[in-house]
């Protein structure tokens, strides 16, 4: 989805002339259009993601518009203190974007894999966090985030294809209709979820969740009481992911299931390093184990 986000991101600063663009040295092959068609709002800001942030901060504070990005445990885990204390309590007008989610840098190991962004950065004040769930998705998505104010984290992941067309990028979206078991998958683990659903024609309300927080329609809620089966997909630890923000919702609102099953990223079960597909396969968020899951509701 890289070149796909240089695209779009030029295309928005050559309209939008506060945008400016940090990068933690990551782009080569990658953003050197980006860099030319941007000139001087171009930043190379260094493996240095703490001082970027703090930089993006007095951009923001004198009316700019700054960008930053890097590697997603980079711009989330690694300079937490700045995201906190710069941004996030000033509500300043800052847009993170992380590469990578999840299990995404694959050999790369647990330093660049991203498991547990998403309930860490929901921790701060005024933050929002998008997840695309197909490239499809970025474009709608950069231009929502430069139309709000305030800190917002785009999760940004590698393309993947899918076996359904997906309907406009939407907070929350149907994209299976069925009558036996509702499905909540965040973000990019839809390639998976899909997949799996497409095994139990009619039975899967299947639905993505591009956004969170969110506040789920009253469709979806609707979804929930009938099937009273509900299982939500995750590459995100268990805690502060879709899971907990879910389950809580529905205590709050008195809506009652009889039976809840949340598969998440388990880390790293045998300590070996693989590919992406050999990590989800550990933590049963693969094809089989959804599908499995489903059988068992």
């Amino acid at each position: 989805m890289r070149k796909k986000l240089a695209e779009i991101v030029l295309a928005e600063a050559k309209k939008d002339k506060k945008i400016i663009f940090l990068t933690g040295d990551l782009g080569f092959n990658f953003f050197e259009g980006l860099r030319q068609g941007m000139g001087k709002r171009f930043i190379n800001a260094g493996v240095a993601e703490q001082n970027m942030a703090t930089v993006a901060a007095g951009l923001a504070y004198s009316g700019l518009k700054p960008w930053i990005f890097s590697i997603a445990p980079f711009v989330s885990l690694k300079i937490l203190e700045e995201l906190r204390d710069d941004i996030c309590l000033n509500n300043s007008n800052v847009k993170i974007i992380g590469l990578g989610g999840g299990y995404d840098y694959e050999l790369a190991g647990p330093t660049h894999h991203a498991l547990e962004d998403v309930g860490v950065l929901l921790t701060l004040p005024n933050m929002k966090i998008y997840l695309p769930a197909v490239i499809e998705d970025v474009a709608e998505i950069i231009k929502k985030m430069n139309q709000e104010k305030g800190p917002r984290y785009l999760r940004l992941v590698r393309s993947r294809k899918v076996a359904l067309s997906l309907n406009k990028f939407e907070a929350c979206r149907q994209v299976l209709s069925g009558d036996k078991v509702t499905v909540l998958a965040l973000g990019s683990i839809i390639d998976k979820a899909i997949e799996a659903s497409l095994q139990f024609k009619g039975k899967i309300d299947l639905w993505v969740i591009g956004e969170m927080p969110f506040r789920p329609t009253q469709k979806l809620l609707n979804s929930i009481t009938k099937t009273g089966k509900l299982m939500i997909i995750e590459e995100h630890m268990a805690t502060g992911g879709l899971g907990q923000f879910i389950s809580l919702y529905l205590h709050k609102h008195n809506i009652k299931i009889n039976n809840f099953i949340h598969l998440y990223a388990k880390g790293y079960v045998s300590k070996k390093t693989g590919s992406r597909d050999f990590y989800l396969k550990e933590s049963e968020l693969g094809v089989e184990s959804i599908i499995k899951a489903i059988n068992g509701l």
